[in-house]
């Protein structure tokens, strides 16, 4: 599944997942897990309902990871965000429109000032509380709250007290989404980056962490892919263990 080869700035979830789909939809669907974003986002181009515009927001993201140029993934970003609050639009009920809406949001955070990032980041974490609310097995979007606190706690002890972010609640949604798909190798690997990132900023606690991140990875190394994106994350789960200390 696409996503930046770095700690993500908030958040790019998994594509897998169980989805609902009609032809061209499911189409769209299929190309997409063999790692073919661009007919994905051919085949969905003109779909109106909730669920082919909230996969049409994920192809869009997808395409971003075979773009070198910043201003032109930044489109696509920018598209992925349009396409996922049509999503919301046509169903306020979707809990994909929801994860969707806020990895998008989350892709354009990176460069953005103090201010902004702060009333971005609260957006975000709204979108994913709402998914877990409309749809409690919705494992992307507890990933997605659990890298969202990850996140906060990185920013420092006032942005901690401001948010409520904490890592008893970042380990709980981790955990929920590894438990509901526990094959997902995103899902760990996310994990392992949320651990890594409390490391840095948590320097008597960072060999442990740094441990419990590299059975994480090492788990996730053990899971058998079955798409092109899950692939791809084992690849990046390789850099992550060979980076380790």
């Amino acid at each position: 599944m696409p996503r930046t080869r770095a700690l993500r700035p908030l958040l790019i979830a998994v594509w897998l997942g169980a989805v609902s789909l009609a032809a061209p939809a499911d189409d769209a669907l299929a190309a997409l897990m063999k790692g073919q974003p661009d007919v994905a986002v051919r085949l969905l181009r003109g779909s109106r309902d909730a669920p082919g515009l909230s996969l049409l927001s994920r192809a869009y993201v997808g395409q971003s990871l075979f773009i070198s140029s910043g201003d032109e993934r930044h489109k696509l970003y920018a598209a992925a965000e349009s396409a996922a609050r049509a999503a919301l639009a046509a169903d306020t009920r979707s809990a994909e429109a929801h994860v969707e809406l806020a990895n998008a949001l989350g892709l354009q955070l990176q460069g953005a000032g103090a201010v902004q990032a702060a009333r971005t980041g609260l957006e975000i974490r709204t979108l994913f509380q709402q998914a877990v609310e409309l749809d409690p097995a919705q494992a992307r979007a507890w990933m997605g709250l659990g890298t969202w606190h990850a996140q906060a706690l990185g920013l420092g002890a006032l942005v901690k007290l401001a948010t409520g972010a904490n890592e008893a609640t970042m380990r709980a949604c981790h955990q929920r989404a590894i438990t509901l798909v526990p094959n997902e190798v995103f899902f760990r690997l996310s994990y392992a980056d949320s651990l890594l990132l409390l490391a840095k900023n948590d320097a008597p606690r960072a060999a442990t962490l740094r441990r419990e991140a590299r059975g994480l990875l090492e788990s996730a190394l053990a899971l058998t892919p079955q798409t092109f994106w899950q692939q791809y994350d084992q690849t990046l789960v390789r850099e992550r263990l060979r980076a380790l200390p």
